[in-house]
C-alpha cells in the first residue's frame, strides 16, 4: 500500500460481543468524523470473522487485522476466543490471555507496519484500545503513536468498578452490608453488589493482579473516549477525570441503527420477530435479555418463567442455558426443556403470547418497535443506551460488572426498577412475585 497523508487509527476492542459492538459504532462515528482516515480493527482471527460478518455495511472504510492467536497454548478450548465461547468461572484464564507476550509482540509489529505505511511519520498513527487493554500504551509510548482508550461502559459505573478494583474497600468493611469508596466516599456500595472473584479478591489473586496491570497502564494515556455524554453522566464523568488525570471526551452516546451491524444470532430471523410484534398492542410487550454472555441459574430461570406466565403478558426472551451449562461440551451448548416449566414454550407460543429466541436477538430493532414497553435487562451500557434511545422502561437484574452501578444510576433517574441482583450461586431466588409486581409497575408507565 503506498504512503498517502491519511491518519491511520486502530481500534483494538477486548473479545466481548457488547465491546465488539461498541467499537463498531465507534469506527462509524470515527469515520464520519475523518472521512479521510483509514480505520483498522485488530483482534484474533475467529473474532476477526465474526466482525467482517457483523460490519458489512462498513467494508467500505474499515479494515480488518487478525492477531495470531491460539487459544489452546493459554489453557482455553479450541475455539474460545471471546468471552461468550469461554465458561464465566475461566473468564480469568482469557483476560490473562489478552494480555499474552505473543498478542502483545503481534500488535507491536502490526503497529511498526502501520507507521512505516505511513512514510515512517509515527504522528500520523492513533491506537484506540479498550481498557482491559490498557498495555497498548507502552507499546505506543515505544513507537511514538498517540492513545486513547475507550470505554464503552457509563462513566459513573466505570469509575465505581476501576474504585474498587484500585483500593478493594470491601475487605476494609468485613462485617458491613455497605462501604464508601475511599477516593469517592460520596458513594456507597452494597456488598451483595459485588460479583464473587470481586468479593473475594485480596489483592494477590489473578484477578486482582489482572486489574492492577491493566489500572496502572491505563494511567499513560493521552486521552479517554467514552460512550456518554455530558448531560447524562455529569457527576460520573466528574468523578473519572478526578480519578484518570488525563482528559476525558464524551463522544456518545454511540447507539445502533436498526440497520447496523447486527448480532442476532437466535433461531428467529429478524423478519420473523418483526411479524410477531406486530400481532402485538402498542406498548404491550416485555422484552427480556441478559447479553451476550451472561444468563441466570436453572432455578431463577424457572421462577422467572413461572413469573411470565402469571404476568400475562406478552414477551420475547433472548434465552441461552443458564449458568454453568452455558459453555457445556456435554451438550454442546444446545438447550433443555428441564431448564423451563414443562410445557412452558409450547404454551406460549400456541397462546401467541411468548416468543422464544435461543440466541441473540435483533435487540436494536426490537426496541424500536411499537410493541415493545419495557425491557428486563441486565442493565450493560450498550442496552442502557438502546433503552433510553427508544424511551424504553428498564426492569433491572444486573449480574456482574459494571451492571450493578448502571442501575443503580437508572434508578435515581427514575428511568428503571429492580426487581433481583445476581445470578452467583449464593445470590437470592426469585421472587415470582416480585416479578409481577414489577412488570406491571413497568408496563403501567408505558401503558
Amino acid at each position: 500500500m503506498p504512503s498517502d497523508g491519511n491518519l491511520r487509527i486502530v481500534l483494538f476492542p477486548f473479545p466481548a460481543q457488547g465491546h465488539f459492538s461498541a467499537f463498531l459504532s465507534l469506527a462509524a462515528h470515527l469515520h464520519d468524523a475523518q472521512p479521510t482516515a483509514d480505520i483498522s480493527i485488530v483482534s484474533t482471527p475467529r473474532n476477526v470473522e465474526g466482525l467482517r460478518r457483523r460490519s458489512s455495511s462498513q467494508t467500505r472504510y474499515l479494515r480488518f487485522h487478525a492477531l495470531p492467536f491460539v487459544p489452546a497454548e493459554h489453557g482455553l478450548p479450541g475455539d474460545a476466543e471471546s468471552t461468550d465461547a469461554v465458561p464465566p468461572l475461566h473468564f480469568i484464564t482469557l483476560f490473562e490471555a489478552t494480555e499474552s507476550r505473543s498478542l502483545q509482540d503481534s500488535f507491536d509489529g502490526f503497529v511498526r507496519d502501520l507507521i512505516a505505511d505511513a512514510g515512517a511519520d509515527a504522528a500520523r498513527v492513533c491506537v484506540i484500545a479498550d481498557p482491559f487493554l490498557a498495555w497498548t500504551t507502552d507499546i505506543a509510548r515505544r513507537r511514538g503513536v498517540a492513545h486513547a482508550i475507550f470505554v464503552s461502559c457509563g462513566a459513573f459505573g466505570s469509575v465505581v468498578y476501576h474504585s474498587l478494583w484500585n483500593h478493594l474497600p470491601h475487605l476494609r468493611a468485613p462485617g458491613d452490608d455497605a462501604f464508601c469508596l475511599p477516593d469517592h466516599p460520596e458513594v456507597t456500595v452494597h456488598r451483595s453488589k459485588l460479583p464473587p472473584y470481586l468479593l473475594h479478591a485480596d489483592g494477590t489473586d489473578r484477578w486482582s493482579a489482572h486489574h492492577r496491570r491493566q489500572t496502572s497502564a491505563g494511567y499513560d494515556t493521552d486521552a479517554i473516549l467514552i460512550s456518554t455524554m455530558e448531560e447524562l453522566e455529569t457527576t460520573g464523568l466528574r468523578m473519572l477525570r478526578r480519578t484518570m488525570g488525563v482528559p476525558v471526551y464524551p463522544i456518545g452516546p454511540l447507539v445502533r441503527c436498526r440497520t447496523e451491524h447486527s448480532d442476532h444470532t437466535g433461531d428467529h430471523n429478524d423478519d420473523y420477530v418483526k411479524r410477531w410484534l406486530d400481532t402485538q398492542e402498542e406498548r404491550s410487550v416485555l422484552y427480556i435479555s441478559f447479553g451476550s454472555y451472561n444468563s441466570l441459574r436453572p432455578d431463577q430461570m424457572v421462577d422467572l418463567a413461572v413469573a411470565l406466565e402469571l404476568t400475562g403478558r406478552p414477551f420475547i426472551w433472548a434465552i441461552r442455558p443458564p449458568f454453568g451449562f452455558d459453555i457445556e461440551p456435554t451438550n454442546g451448548g444446545q438447550f433443555s426443556a428441564e431448564w423451563l416449566p414443562e410445557g412452558f414454550e409450547e404454551r406460549m407460543h400456541a397462546k401467541n403470547i411468548g416468543l422464544l429466541i435461543h440466541g441473540l436477538a435483533p435487540q436494536v430493532s426490537i426496541l424500536a418497535h411499537a410493541s415493545t414497553g419495557a425491557f428486563l435487562s441486565h442493565c450493560g451500557w450498550n442496552s442502557v443506551l438502546e433503552s433510553m434511545a427508544h424511551s424504553v422502561p428498564i426492569i433491572a437484574w444486573p449480574l456482574t460488572a459494571d451492571q450493578f452501578f448502571n442501575a443503580q444510576m437508572l434508578e435515581e433517574w427514575g428511568a428503571c426498577v429492580e426487581v433481583s441482583r445476581g445470578s452467583w450461586p449464593d445470590s437470592p431466588a426469585l421472587e415470582r412475585e416480585r416479578v409481577v409486581e414489577v412488570v406491571d409497575m413497568a408496563m403501567g408507565i408505558t401503558a
